[in-house]
């Protein structure tokens, strides 16, 4: 005889409901009432033969399994955050350095092209060039270099001095003479940084006379703001033969050397040099009549805007812990320097 199977999925539940199995159960019809029943089940009536497979349905995640997956996760998300933080502090130490390094050179550029252009008055008691150090900043600021020691002393450093100068110069266009200068103000004395400014006048003729005075007594109105953060400027003048001029201690016309032994020095005629005592390597120089500098040498240096903020957040109340704000970030303040030539130097003022 034929035999047949019919399949019924029946669902058991235990009475107390924790376990859940699923029973197939196959119905076979078998001419032989004889024969073995598969697997050793039951047989019915009939030759119906009950043939039961049962399987465990899979369980749900654990508390410890789901406790794992969650810290893993958290160590990831926090690796993530902590990287895109250390990313975006970067991109922005980057973006202000750019920052500093544009306007640095933008205001550099343009204060060379200027120097450039100085021209002797060739008129006595009138004022081609100066340059000293501004009374608004009479005590340098000196920050400390890191990972350097003073002459192999331990526990010292190696100290920058960070002068501000104030200087002006003459140029000539056609008939008429033009006067610039330069100064920084800060917010009081001896604050260590201030903000640019910029003079400038015009006069025809021989109508050139007072206006180094117009510039040393410009009110702030009549000066036009260029940048902040500055904390150093300075502006040095050289011989025709390199040398730096200085003062000798006895006169008062500038002087310099003539050979690197240092055994001589020569006057600069139409000339004055004084020494400021506690200063190093400053000295103020001025130029009238028909004596100029060979060269000079611009020095600016310019801090970052966000120590800049952060300096004048302090408070001009605690002008002490500003100082020591400033001079514990050194590596905050971006210098450049250049050498100008002077074209229309007058050599006959160093004979």
């Amino acid at each position: 005889m034929k035999s047949f199977k019919h399949h019924e999925m029946v669902r058991e539940r235990s009475v107390s409901g924790q376990t859940s199995t699923l029973v197939n159960l196959t119905f076979a019809n078998r001419a032989d009432d004889n024969s073995p029943s598969p697997g050793g089940e039951g047989r019915g009536e009939g030759g119906l033969v009950f043939v039961s497979h049962s399987r465990s349905k899979p369980g749900a995640f654990s508390l410890i399994e789901l406790m794992v997956a969650v810290s893993l996760m958290t160590f990831i998300v926090l690796g993530l955050v902590v990287m895109f933080g250390q990313v975006q502090r970067a991109f922005r130490s980057s973006l202000t350095q750019t920052d500093v390094l544009e306007a640095g050179r933008i205001q550099t550029d343009m204060m060379v092209r200027e120097l450039s252009q100085i021209a002797p008055s060739g008129r006595p008691f009138t004022t081609n060039f100066f340059t000293e150090l501004s009374p608004l900043f009479n005590q340098p600021m000196t920050q400390g270099l890191p990972g350097t020691t003073y002459q192999g002393q331990p526990g010292t450093q190696d100290q920058r001095t960070n002068l501000i100068q104030r200087f002006f110069f003459l140029s000539q266009a056609n008939l008429d003479w033009n006067a610039v200068g330069y100064q920084v103000i800060p917010d009081y004395v001896n604050a260590g940084v201030g903000t640019l400014y910029r003079f400038s006048a015009n006069h025809s003729g021989n109508n050139s006379t007072n206006l180094s005075g117009e510039f040393l007594n410009a009110p702030l109105t009549n000066l036009n703001r260029i940048s902040d953060g500055v904390v150093h400027l300075r502006l040095r003048a050289f011989a025709t033969n390199g040398y730096p001029i200085a003062w000798d201690g006895n006169r008062t016309n500038g002087v310099f050397r003539t050979n690197a032994f240092d055994t001589g020095t020569l006057r600069v005629q139409n000339t004055a040099a004084y020494s400021r005592p506690g200063v190093p390597d400053a000295v103020d120089c001025y130029f009238m009549s028909n004596a100029l500098p060979a060269y000079l040498e611009l020095e600016v240096g310019i801090l970052e805007q966000q120590v800049f903020e952060r300096f004048k957040a302090i408070g001009n109340l605690n002008p002490q812990a500003q100082r020591r704000y400033l001079s514990n970030h050194v590596a905050s303040v971006h210098i450049f320097r250049q050498r100008i030539p002077v074209r229309t130097v007058d050599f006959s003022a160093y004979q």
